[in-house]
Parts: structure tokens; sequence; C-alpha cells
């Protein structure tokens, strides 16, 4: 059901991941006041999404709701061959991918239903030390592109939806230092929240936040070794920042002879 080109969130059944995270908070509230039902992935009580999705899926195939939004994700910033590619693929690329095959059996049965992934711009315009995250968002756009021309002929549609730097914890630590001294705007969590929902209630197909990143993204695909000049000195900063933060690293927790990961090294939503 539509209103004046939007599609009518009131009394919609919705599931969210990445409900606790900086975007994630306000966009429940936003939906919620739009008349939305929304039900969400609590990580805190339900615990890793990662190790629960054979669970979670079960309960999307058994309880599928009209719009699945698969949010939740996790970033790092740092030398490729230092990066946990393992996780970084796993939440940021299959886990979406999964609850996409949890729903879609029960949206293809009546004939409706909308997917949202919220990827990055990142995603459309690859950034040095951030390599497994830009592989899993990259992989999202192509599969979002993919699942919306396989379902072309329902009733189903496939929204996806790339924020540019936005102002939350996940881009705190090293990620935040190279947004400050390479002057990358970061939105507010809120505004961007809002065009999420816009989007949504749009139902647009593609939805890419920020200028100039909007066209950086299209000289990319264009002209990807201008872009690679443009970023060089993205790569002298962000050496810079991985040399100091090495420099200043405290030596490992050692639990039986293995090196323990600390909480802040990775960045989660």
């Amino acid at each position: 059901m539509k209103d004046n080109g939007k599609m009518l969130l009131e009394g919609k059944d919705i599931f969210l991941t990445g409900a606790t995270g900086g975007i994630g908070k306000p966009l429940v509230e936003i939906l919620k006041e739009r008349g939305a039902n929304v039900r969400s992935y609590d990580r805190a009580s339900e615990g890793d999404l990662m190790e629960r999705i054979d669970t979670t899926c079960k309960a999307l195939l058994e309880n599928t709701p009209d719009i699945l939004i698969n949010l939740a994700g996790i970033n790092d910033f740092g030398h490729a061959e230092d990066q946990d590619y393992d996780a970084l693929l796993t939440l940021n690329l299959l886990v979406p991918m999964r609850l996409c095959q949890a729903v879609l059996p029960a949206m293809r049965a009546r004939n409706h239903g909308q997917i949202v992934n919220i990827g990055s711009m990142v995603g459309l315009i690859p950034l040095p030390h951030m390599t497994g995250y830009v592989a899993a968002k990259s992989g999202l756009k192509g599969y979002s592109d993919a699942l919306r021309r396989e379902l072309c002929n329902t009733a189903i549609t496939v929204t996806h939806i790339a924020p540019r730097a936005v102002n939350t914890g996940m881009n705190s630590g090293k990620i935040g230092m190279l947004n400050r001294k390479t002057k990358a705007t970061e939105d507010r969590p809120r505004d961007v929240a809002l065009r999420i929902a816009s989007a949504i209630e749009l139902d647009a197909s593609d939805f890419r936040l920020g200028w100039p990143e909007r066209l950086f993204a299209t000289l990319n695909a264009l002209v990807p070794a201008m872009i690679d000049k443009g970023l060089r000195k993205n790569t002298q900063i962000g050496e810079e920042i991985l040399a100091t933060d090495k420099a200043n690293a405290k030596p490992a927790l050692i639990i039986n002879g293995t090196g323990s990961e600390s909480a802040a090294q990775r960045n989660i939503a």
C-alpha cells in the first residue's frame, strides 16, 4: 500500500539486526513512530548473531516479517594481513545473505515483502586499510543487485542503502582519527536513520548518502585509476596512524599461550 508514492509503514512487521548500534537505536524509534511493529535481534540478551545464525534463521522462517533490515556489522582498520577476515565477511555479508534466505520462502508464497541491506559507501569507494570491510560491503551490494533482479517478476523488493561515514562508536578509534585527518564528513546517526526510513518508504532500489561521495563512487566505477591517485594521501595518513598505534600498543594479554584480542581492536554495531 502506498500514499503519494511512499509505502506506509503503519502496521508493517519489521525485523532488524544491529538495533542497539549508533544508527540502529534512532532507526527503531523512527520506525515505531511511523507505526511499524519492530522486532530486533538483541545481541546483549541473545548472544553473538554469527553464532546464533541457525536459530535466528529458523525463527524468521517460521515468523517472517514484512520487512527485513540487515544493519548489524563490524569494521576494522589495519593492514590486510592483520585483519580477521572470517569475522568481517561473516557478519557483514554471510549473515545478511542467510537471513535473506530465511525470509524469502514466505515472501515468495505471499508475493510481497521488502529486504533492506545496509551497505556502505566504502563498498563503492574501496579505501586502503579496510580490505575486509570493503570486500564484505562490496559483496553485499552485488548480492542485493542480483537478488533484486532475480525477484523482478514478483512484488518482493530489495533496497540497498549506502551511508557514508557516521558519527558512531563504530567509527571511533583509528577510523575516527583517519576521518578527522582526512576531513571526511561524519553524518549524525539520527539524520542517517531518517534517510534510511525514507528510503524504505520510497521503496528505493539503490540509495546512496553523501556528496561528493556519490560522485567519487561513480568515478571509481568509470576511472578507478583516478581514485587510486586521489587516495594515496589516505594511504599515507593510514600508515602513520597504524605506526603510532603500534608504537603505543600494550603487549597482548597471554592466556594459555594465546594472545587475547582487546575488544577495542574491533568495532561492533
